[in-house]
């Protein structure tokens, strides 16, 4: 063993194989690699949520059809019409629609170490793309069936096209056309990103220097993105329309004393709303999910304070690009949020590729100080090893299976002549998927009518469904008991919106023995982030 080692050609074996690990795009690809494994092992670890399966059942819908339930959402169709083209070659059980994001989360990977790569030199660009690879937040939204890893990629895309118009004045008219171009999908996907586009423009037009040439450049990038979008704008004013017309319709709905629906929405005391989100979302994005408790969360948070600080002064006092492109885009975003009211974390996902080539271009600054250098060593080592922790975290942390479970507790005992209920209409869509499943069909109906009535009347107006008035419910109840099913299955979901004072089960405890049915332990339920998971009430027909 000795005598091999001494060998002229096993050394230069050893050697080969040290210096590939030690270089950096090795080892970029080897956390590829593993992260990638870790998402594919990981892709039935957790259940498909509500939005999830809506994306699922849109997706099934034909062409005409999708169009026409977008036109009732408040989603353009692009992500849609691109899941239905996933689904016809791959098909649609949860492992598949999950491969979907994480395709696309590993394309965009790629796409942004080489885009990294260009802009900081191959080891910063290698640790920026790392750092996007391992990010929390990217796991998260890389196995959601949603369009945040779309956006994610398209955002990587203009990154490139716009350094090269907007940074190096690259000229050609097809990289105006492309830019345009990028920008108008940015828009089909969804309409957050409009404010991210905004942003990109008002960083090319501080980095062109007013200069005529390359107003004019920006200029034309505009107008192809105004022509493309064009064909998208009904259908958003449309939407809005709806939006509007739903709104005021609930707004009614909360002084009339004849509605039993909408009431106000839980709040949860450690959930923030409002402009209050912003930051604990910004704070999601830059990579705090490692602490469990306030000393460990002061702890993780000394590092990145100190690398969002430094982009803060290289962004607005040293006059850096990427760290100024960052600023702009958190801050057209956040506008974004505020006009729109949408505050969660999910809008931020498109922030991470900027922000990783932020993180990359501060420690390079602290790289080129002589004094600081093994501080900025020290700072970089954190920041990666805190972003490897909550990628750990996030892969080995338990979820429940809410709505699988509610399918098991119904099927285990249904027997013909019952009637499964919903009281919030489109939790029959979560229902559905799974007990398709498991080629469980029981008989079913929404309150006050089936969520595939609703949107298949010529009122669709998307997810919310009818303001239900006591009329309502005194016919359901009358229907229900001309009909006089064995056992209903009540499921219970999002009850503070759609029957805030429970009068559906409490007409129904009318008609029998009410018990709820208990369910396994949900580990998510710790901390609802959207809402409580579906409860099962079974009330036995006297």
């Amino acid at each position: 063993m000795v005598k091999s080692l001494r060998d002229p050609r096993s050394r230069g074996l050893i050697y080969s194989i040290a210096s590939l690990v030690k270089n950096p795009s090795v080892l970029f690809g080897i956390v590829l690699l593993i992260c990638t494994l870790v998402k594919l092992n990981s892709l039935n670890s957790r259940e498909l949520w509500l939005d999830e399966t809506y994306s699922d059942l849109v997706a099934n819908l034909s062409f005409a059809n999708i169009l026409r339930y977008c036109a009732g959402d408040v989603h353009p169709p692009l992500f849609y019409l691109l899941l239905r083209i996933w689904i016809q070659v791959i098909g649609d059980a949860q492992a598949q629609l999950r491969l979907f994001s994480v395709v696309v989360d590993f394309f965009s990977s790629v796409a942004m170490y080489l885009f990294a790569k260009r802009m900081l030199g191959n080891q910063l660009g290698a640790y920026a793309a790392a750092l996007f690879v391992l990010s929390p937040a990217v796991f998260i939204y890389s196995m959601e069936v949603r369009m945040y890893m779309i956006m994610t990629l398209l955002v990587i895309c203009i990154l490139m096209v716009h350094w090269l118009i907007a940074i190096e004045k690259k000229e050609g008219r097809w990289l105006v056309i492309a830019y345009g171009a990028l920008a108008a999908l940015l828009f089909y996907v969804h309409y957050i990103d409009v404010f991210i586009v905004l942003g990109f423009f008002a960083h090319s037009l501080l980095a062109s220097g007013f200069i005529r040439r390359h107003i004019l450049r920006l200029f034309a990038a505009g107008m192809v993105t105004i022509v493309l979008i064009s064909p998208g704008v009904p259908l958003l004013l449309h939407q809005l329309a709806g939006k509007t017309q739903l709104t005021r319709v609930v707004e009614l709905s909360h002084h009339n004393p004849h509605a039993l629906s909408f009431g106000t929405p839980v709040q949860y005391p450690d959930e923030p709303a409002g402009i209050a989100a912003i930051p604990k979302s910004m704070a999601a994005i830059a990579g705090f999910y490692p602490a469990q408790s306030i000393p460990l969360f002061l702890l993780c948070a000394i590092p990145l304070v100190l690398c969002l600080a430094t982009i803060g002064f290289l962004a607005i006092g040293a006059g850096d690009e990427y760290c100024r492109l960052f600023l702009l885009l958190t801050l057209a975003v956040s506008a974004g949020m505020l006009l729109l009211h949408v505050y969660t974390t999910r809008y931020m996902v498109p922030l991470i590729p900027p922000l990783v080539l932020a993180i990359g271009s501060a420690l390079k600054y602290w790289a080129a100080k002589p004094r600081m250098r093994s501080l900025g060593l020290a700072l970089g080592a954190s920041i990666l090893c805190l972003y490897a922790a909550g990628f750990y975290r996030q892969a080995v942390k338990p979820h429940g299976h809410p709505w699988q479970d509610v399918v098991n507790a119904v099927q285990k005992d249904y027997r013909p002549g019952d009637i499964v209920i919903f009281n919030a209409l489109y939790a029959q869509v979560p229902f559905d998927y799974f007990a398709n499943s498991v080629s469980f069909h029981p008989t079913e109906n929404g309150f006050p009518l089936s969520v595939y009535d609703w949107w298949s009347s010529q009122s669709f107006k998307g997810w919310g469904g009818p303001v239900i008035m006591n009329s309502d419910l005194d016919n359901y109840i009358s229907n229900l008991s001309t009909s006089r099913p064995k056992t209903v299955w009540l499921v219970q979901y999002e009850t503070s919106t759609y029957d805030p004072h429970s009068a559906l089960l409490e007409r129904l405890r009318k008609l029998g023995q009410a018990t709820e049915v208990p369910l396994p332990f949900n580990p998510d339920n710790t901390r609802p982030i959207e809402a409580p998971p579906p409860s099962l009430i079974r009330i036995s027909i006297n």
